[in-house]
C-alpha cells in the first residue's frame, strides 16, 4: 500500500492554471510599469536639478516590490509542474494578483499626481533615440556635402570646422551623465552638422560672391583714396574759419584714413591669394576686413567734411539750432504736464533748459566754440527724446 507521503500530487486544474496565468500577466505588466515610472522619476528629478519625486516614488516602489515578492513566493511554493502540492495555489495566486493590481493603481495615482513632471520626462525618454538617429544621419549628410564641394573645387573651411564641432558634440551623447544632457548633445550635433552641410552646399555661391566683391572693393578703395584728398582742404578751412577746439579731434584724420586704406589694400591682396588657391572662406574673411578698413577711412573723410558743413550752417544762423532744440524741449514739457508726470520728469527737462541757455551764452568772442555749441544742443535733444520715450513707455504699461 502507498503511504500518505508517497502518494502523487494531484494535477492542477484549469482554475489553478487560470489564476497563475492572470497573476503572471499582472506581474509582467507591473514590472514594465514600475521600470518605466522609475526611469521617468529619475529623469524628472534630473530636469528639476533636485530629488523632488524620489521620496514619494520610493513608497510606491516598495509597494510594487512587495507585490512582486508575493507573486514569486506563490510560484516557488506552487510551481504547478507536479513537483509540489497544488492545494492553495489558486488562493496564493489570487492574493498576489490583488497586491499586483493595487501596486499598479498606486503607480497610476502617482503618475496622475505628478503628471507635468512625468510627462516631460516621458517625452524626453521617448524622443532621445530619434534625436540620436537624426544626429548621426546629419553627420553623414554633412560629411557627404563637404566631400562633394571639395571635389567640385569649392572647399569650405568653415564647413569643415563646423563638422569637427559636430563630431565633438556627438561624443557627448554617450558620455553625458544625464538624459537631458544626452538629448542636448544630440540637438547640438544636429544643429552643427546641418549648418556644416549648408555651408558646403553654399560654397559655390561663396566663391562667386568673393570674386564679385574683389572687383567692387577694389573700386571702392580707389574712390576712398580720391575722397581722402579732400581732408586737408577741409581741415584748412576749419582752422581758418573756426576756433582750434572745433577741429582738434580731426588733426590726424588724413593719417588715420590713409593707414586704413593701406590695411584694406593688404587685406584685398590676401583675399586674392586665398581666392587663387580656392580657399573661399578665408578669402571672404579677408574681403570683410578690407571693407571694414575702408569704412574706417570713409568715416574719417565724412567726419571732416561734415564738420565743416555743419559748423558753417551753425555759424550762419546759431539761432536755428537753438530754436529746433527749444521746440523739442517744450514739446516734451507739454507731454509731461499732460501725463501728470511733472514731479518725476520736470527737473530733468528743466536741467536741459539750463544747458541750452548756457550753451547760447558761451557763443562769445571772435571765434566762438561752435563745435561745443552744436554737440551740446544735440546732446540736449537726445536727452529730451529719451525722456519722451520713457514717458510713453509708462503709458503703455
Amino acid at each position: 500500500m502507498f503511504r500518505r507521503n508517497d502518494r502523487p500530487s494531484p494535477a492542477p486544474d484549469e482554475a489553478a492554471f487560470a489564476a497563475r496565468n492572470a497573476a503572471t500577466q499582472g506581474f509582467l505588466a507591473l514590472d514594465d510599469e514600475q521600470r518605466a515610472a522609475a526611469e521617468a522619476v529619475r529623469v524628472a528629478d534630473e530636469i528639476a536639478g533636485e530629488p523632488r519625486l524620489r521620496a514619494q516614488w520610493e513608497q510606491v516602489s516598495a509597494q510594487c516590490d512587495r507585490a512582486t515578492e508575493a507573486y514569486l513566493a506563490a510560484t516557488q511554493q506552487y510551481p504547478l509542474d507536479g513537483s509540489a502540492p497544488v492545494t492553495g495555489s489558486k488562493e496564493a495566486d489570487e492574493k498576489a494578483l490583488r497586491e499586483i493590481q493595487a501596486a499598479r493603481q498606486a503607480i497610476t495615482r502617482f503618475r496622475a499626481q505628478h503628471a507635468r513632471e512625468i510627462d516631460e520626462a516621458d517625452m524626453l525618454i521617448r524622443n532621445l533615440p530619434q534625436a540620436i538617429q537624426k544626429a548621426r544621419v546629419a553627420l553623414v549628410d554633412a560629411d557627404k556635402a563637404i566631400t562633394q564641394a571639395e571635389r567640385a573645387g569649392y572647399p569650405s573651411r568653415r564647413a569643415t570646422e563646423m563638422l569637427v564641432e559636430a563630431v565633438r558634440a556627438e561624443t557627448g551623447i554617450d558620455s553625458a551623465a544625464g538624459l537631458r544632457d544626452r538629448h542636448a548633445a544630440a540637438q547640438r550635433t544636429i544643429e552643427l552638422a546641418r549648418a556644416a552641410a549648408k555651408l558646403a552646399e553654399e560654397a559655390p555661391k561663396t566663391a562667386a560672391s568673393v570674386q564679385s566683391a574683389l572687383r567692387s572693393v577694389r573700386t571702392r578703395r580707389e574712390a576712398a583714396l580720391t575722397k581722402i584728398e579732400g581732408i586737408e582742404p577741409a581741415l584748412s578751412a576749419l582752422r581758418r574759419e573756426f576756433s582750434e577746439p572745433c577741429s582738434r579731434d580731426l588733426v590726424d584724420a588724413e593719417k588715420v584714413a590713409r593707414a586704413a586704406v593701406a590695411e584694406a589694400t593688404a587685406a584685398l591682396d590676401e583675399a586674392e591669394r586665398f581666392a587663387g588657391t580656392g580657399e573661399w572662406d578665408d578669402a571672404a574673411d579677408a574681403v570683410a576686413r578690407a571693407r571694414g578698413e575702408l569704412g574706417r577711412a570713409e568715416e574719417r573723410v565724412k567726419a571732416t567734411t561734415d564738420r565743416l558743413t555743419h559748423l558753417r550752417e551753425v555759424k550762419a544762423d546759431p539761432s536755428k539750432e537753438a530754436a529746433d532744440t527749444r521746440f523739442v524741449l517744450r514739446d516734451a514739457q507739454r507731454l509731461v504736464v499732460d501725463r501728470g508726470l511733472v514731479d518725476r520728469f520736470g527737473p530733468i527737462l528743466d536741467a536741459q533748459a539750463v544747458r541750452l541757455e548756457n550753451a547760447q551764452a558761451r557763443l562769445t568772442g571772435v571765434h566762438p566754440d561752435y563745435w561745443f555749441y552744436l554737440t551740446e544742443l544735440r546732446g540736449i535733444r537726445e536727452r529730451v527724446r529719451a525722456v519722451v520715450d520713457e514717458v510713453r513707455g509708462l503709458q503703455r504699461r
